[in-house]
């Protein structure tokens, strides 16, 4: 809880964590830019795009994301269908799951928006998760978050030395770092919230808005604010983080039922790989399931099934889904067990089909190329895998498999751009740099080969020059 108190300070009263260096504390390793001068403290477009992917490649090597393929691409998939919506249009988002039990959500400079474990797991539809991610994005339209360091020039001295105060109690106190924090910034605190309750209600209206070009229920924007309201705790998260950071208020909420009722009756249209994302995320991250599917059997025996490959029990899995389905989350999960199993001729016949039907998608690819590379097939395993553009979003479990691949399908070059590909998603650029003069040595490797592998190795120097100059801020 206090390392994210901490992140909130850092971006609405505008300090660098380079300062909490000398701490032993669990924070986050993100370096922000040190927007102490308030003549320099606003980001531009650009400036803020080249921090988004800073705080992206550090967050993946500071937080336990979610890299499953398969929930990456369903997540990413639903968020941009709603930034398909947002004013400005779909710009550059980033979208991520973080294993963590609390019910939060929250949006960082450049289109980052984080979604925590607990809570997708505490929304009941596609909607109500979207209702959040909608407003998450409404928060980066607006930029509420430039706005905010734009916002926060009155006695920043102060403020800072009451959060490091706060800090450093924080190993020992969580209680006494939060009385310390809030005495140190009363004077300004209040305006803060105040000046972020604007923002959250505008959040809300423009997150409305997105629900409804999407589709989706804007009905669910405030039945889940009300769920947060008659709520403290839950068994899978506490949600008072997210109250912390998303001030809510009766107002607020009657705002955005009445603005919801306005919208009136509409189709919606909610896609029912939601439910079995949602089941696979419990699966993965929590050690029981007490809440699945209730009134839907089909998918309390998925719900099932995934608990139990996640188990490693193959056999259970195929005796519960048994060995085909139109379904493509219940197909990916049968493949798992399937080459679990060693039944990797079985799992080319499921896949083959989907892996044409949707070429590129990385959820297919992986489990389809490891057992083509199971039956020495790792030419046609490499054909596949190469169809799939690598994005900052790509999962580093797609990278890895991708690398093998390219190993032993003999493609060297590819196999290090693999890797070098990793290590930047990780925001390891001298690591990159290296993988890829090892690449340029290779024997034998045509013009147009070395040249790509040159024009990477600049792109990597540029990127971390656009980033140290972010850091000079």
């Amino acid at each position: 809880m206090m390392k994210h108190l901490i992140l909130t300070g850092l971006v609405a009263f505008g300090l660098s964590t380079s300062a909490f260096a000398a701490l032993d504390l669990d924070v986050p390793t993100l370096n922000l830019p040190d927007l102490g001068d308030s003549a320099n403290n606003t980001l531009s477009s650009t400036e803020e795009s080249v921090l988004g992917v800073k705080l992206i490649r550090e967050l993946r090597g500071s937080e336990p994301v979610v890299e499953d393929p398969e929930l990456s691409g369903w997540l990413r998939a639903l968020g941009n269908r709603l930034a398909a919506q947002a004013p400005g249009g779909i710009g550059n988002y980033y979208f991520l799951i973080v294993k963590n039990a609390e019910i939060n959500a929250y949006a960082m400079p450049g289109g980052v928006v984080v979604i925590h474990s607990g809570l997708i797991l505490n929304t009941e539809s596609e909607s109500e998760l979207a209702a959040v991610i909608a407003h998450e994005i409404a928060h980066v339209s607006q930029r509420h978050i430039a706005r905010m360091m734009a916002g926060g020039k009155s006695n920043p001295l102060l403020t800072g030395l009451g959060v490091l105060a706060g800090a450093a109690a924080a190993s020992k106190s969580p209680e006494a770092a939060q009385a310390i924090i809030t005495g140190a910034i009363a004077s300004e605190f209040h305006r803060q919230l105040s000046f972020s309750r604007q923002m959250e209600t505008e959040a809300d209206r423009t997150g409305l808005r997105i629900l409804a070009g999407a589709g989706l229920d804007p009905q669910a924007m405030p039945l889940f604010m009300e769920k947060l309201d008659r709520r403290t705790s839950d068994v899978n998260g506490d949600i008072t983080q997210y109250l912390r950071t998303h001030p809510q208020s009766i107002d607020r909420l009657s705002d955005t039922r009445e603005r919801a009722n306005q919208l009136g009756k509409r189709p919606v249209r909610e896609d029912g790989d939601y439910l079995y994302a949602r089941e696979k995320l419990r699966a993965i991250t929590t050690s029981g399931s007490s809440r699945v599917a209730h009134g839907n059997p089909q998918l309390a025996q998925y719900a099932e099934a995934a608990s139990q490959l996640h188990r490693g029990n193959a056999k259970a899995v195929l005796q519960l889904l048994g060995t085909q389905s139109r379904e493509l989350p219940v197909a990916l999960t049968i493949a798992e067990a399937l080459n679990i199993s060693q039944r990797y001729t079985d799992t080319e016949a499921l896949l083959t089909p989907l892996a044409n039907a949707y070429p590129g998608q990385e959820a297919i690819l992986v489990p389809l190329a490891e057992a083509l590379l199971a039956n020495q097939q790792s030419a046609k395993a490499w054909q596949l895998m190469s169809r799939a553009r690598l994005t900052e979003q790509t999962s580093l479990e797609f990278l890895e498999v991708r690398q093998r691949v390219a190993e032993q399908a003999g493609q060297p070059v590819e196999a290090y751009r693999s890797a070098a590909e990793r290590s930047l998603r990780m925001g390891e650029y001298k690591h990159a740099r290296a993988i890829l003069e090892q690449a340029s040595r290779l024997p034998g490797n045509p013009a147009q080969t070395s040249a790509q592998l040159q024009a990477m190795a600049r792109d990597i120097e540029r990127m971390e020059s656009q980033q140290k100059q972010l850091d000079k801020f």
